[in-house]
């Protein structure tokens, strides 16, 4: 039976597992304590009292650490949100009182530099969407996928389907991370089924229906009308134009020519998916790709966007110009409002560290009826970056035990175990594994605060009986929003010099 176990969350910093943020924090207190004993032994008393003060607070601020983070990283979070409002710029209106140019989405924040890229298929009629990104230069394209039953399968058949899977996540994190992916996001989102099946069959299929069976079961699948929910699953992909542009230059440079050289890597991903046992829907098109982005905006816009296509020359799915919100706010520290819901986005800060079976996050999706989005973001690591890394961690980890030891000080046994989590990712490196940075986003959506609250509780406490730790991302919840509900593949901190 295959089993997964996650490491912790690496502690490690520049010096004993303090970030150079924090020293450089301790060391303003110590001298502002210095500078304070000055004043005293000149009789400044009062000045010295307010300089001992600010000592202490400079010192305990770098030393604590507040829900999975430091509060030297707290700190550009706080600014930030500070000077979102002092601006305005934490509200966001979209719609009429937008620009609502044909190519744009007009969305809120950074996604805000997203254009239409035109793309058609090799059968020369099929639509694409692919979103360009002017200013990061990156293009992005979501595959719809159609998984069949993983729980109630056989043992052997769950462990082949991981095997396949594994063999996806290495072709994207060597193949074509080598031709410029940079990126890419699983989402699964559980919104309620306004088609209700249950209640169509019964309609349609019925020939008496003035007896009492067929009362009861349209009781029945009516009163079950607003529990049933269908997952949605896609895969969102992000390509590099730089690492592209030999051949994007050789095709012409331009537009045309960038939504060749990526609809060519396209066609690969989804023959690799496809082997792997996933059924897919291929690419979203621009008015699919954009109906997904609208009703996570505007949830009750859901069973209007679902029963379109054909209507009175209304095609499926959403214009891609209206997919943005035409309304957007912060509200507080945890909460956004968009249109007709509220979300909050969770981050789940540690993974189970003890050894669980592969449904582990099956209570998610089967115990909780809200409407919520569970995206895996993750970026591979090149392979000369990941050993410099490995190497790097583990001459880091050397000199930490010297210097413990040399200081007497005691080695923990979550110490030991960030220890064993280098020792097997540099042995898997050297096995020829991919090496990748990731983060997992749970994103809740209710139509009230007060019913926000309560899912938010819910899987919250579900999470926490997988072995998993989930913070709310306070003061980023309009950014976490785009990265964990939007299926654009955001959120992860970008890679800095050799670190991975």
């Amino acid at each position: 039976m295959i089993q997964f176990q996650f490491p912790p969350r690496s502690s490690r910093g520049a010096v004993l597992g303090f970030a150079w943020s924090q020293l450089a924090m301790v060391v303003a207190g110590i001298i502002t304590a210095v500078i304070g004993l000055n004043l005293l032994t000149l009789g400044r008393r009062w000045s010295a009292i307010g300089l001992f003060t600010l000592a202490a607070l400079l010192v305990t601020l770098g030393l604590l650490r507040l829900k999975g983070r430091r509060i030297t990283e707290w700190l550009p979070v706080v600014a930030g949100a500070m000077l979102q409002r002092w601006t305005g710029q934490d509200q966001y209106r979209g719609g009429p009182f937008a620009a609502n140019a044909a190519a744009h989405m007009d969305l809120p924040g950074p996604a805000a530099g997203y254009v239409w890229l035109a793309a058609t298929a090799s059968d020369g009629h099929t639509q694409i969407g692919l979103l360009h990104h002017r200013k990061e230069r990156t293009v992005t394209a979501t595959l719809a996928c159609y998984g069949s039953n993983f729980v109630l399968a056989d043992r052997s058949v769950q462990e082949r389907r991981l095997v396949d899977w594994a063999q996806v996540l290495q072709i994207l994190g060597s193949e074509y991370a080598d031709t410029g992916l940079i990126r890419w996001g699983l989402s699964s989102r559980a919104v309620p089924d306004t088609g209700n099946r249950a209640q169509r069959y019964l309609i349609h299929r019925t020939v008496d229906t003035t007896s009492s069976a067929y009362g009861s079961l349209a009781e029945l699948t009516a009163a079950a009308a607003p529990a049933a929910q269908r997952h949605e699953t896609s895969l969102t992909v992000v390509f590099d134009l730089a690492r592209m542009s030999a051949e994007i230059t050789e095709a012409g440079g331009t537009d045309a020519a960038i939504a060749a050289v990526v609809l060519d890597r396209l066609t690969g991903i989804d023959a690799a998916v496809t082997e792997a046992g996933i059924t897919t829907g291929g690419w979203l098109s621009p008015r699919a790709y954009a109906a997904v982005i609208r009703t996570q905006f505007d949830p009750q816009d859901q069973e209007v966007v679902d029963l379109r296509g054909g209507h009175r020359g209304i095609g499926s799915g959403v214009a891609p110009r209206l997919a943005g919100p035409v309304a957007a706010r912060t509200v507080g520290w945890h909460t956004y409002q968009h249109d007709s819901g509220y979300s909050r986005t969770l981050w789940v800060a540690e993974m189970p560290r003890q050894k669980m079976g592969a449904t582990w996050l099956t209570p998610l999706y089967t115990r909780t009826t809200c409407r919520r989005t569970v995206t895996l973001l993750a970026q591979p690591v090149p392979a000369a970056l990941a050993q410099l890394a490995a190497r790097r961690d583990k001459v880091s980890r050397a000199g930490d035990e010297l210097t413990k030891r040399k200081l007497r000080l005691v080695r923990t046994a979550r110490e030991d175990d960030e220890a064993r989590a280098v020792e097997q990712i540099d042995r898997e490196q050297a096995q020829g594994h991919v090496r990748y940075r990731y983060a997992l986003l749970v994103t809740v959506t209710s139509a009230t605060e007060k019913s926000l609250e309560r899912d938010v509780r819910s899987v919250k406490r579900i999470l926490s009986r997988a072995g998993c730790e989930a913070v709310s991302l306070a003061g980023e919840q309009d950014q976490a929003f785009a990265a964990g509900a939007l299926p654009l593949a955001r959120g992860l901190k970008p890679m800095r010099g050799w670190s991975a």
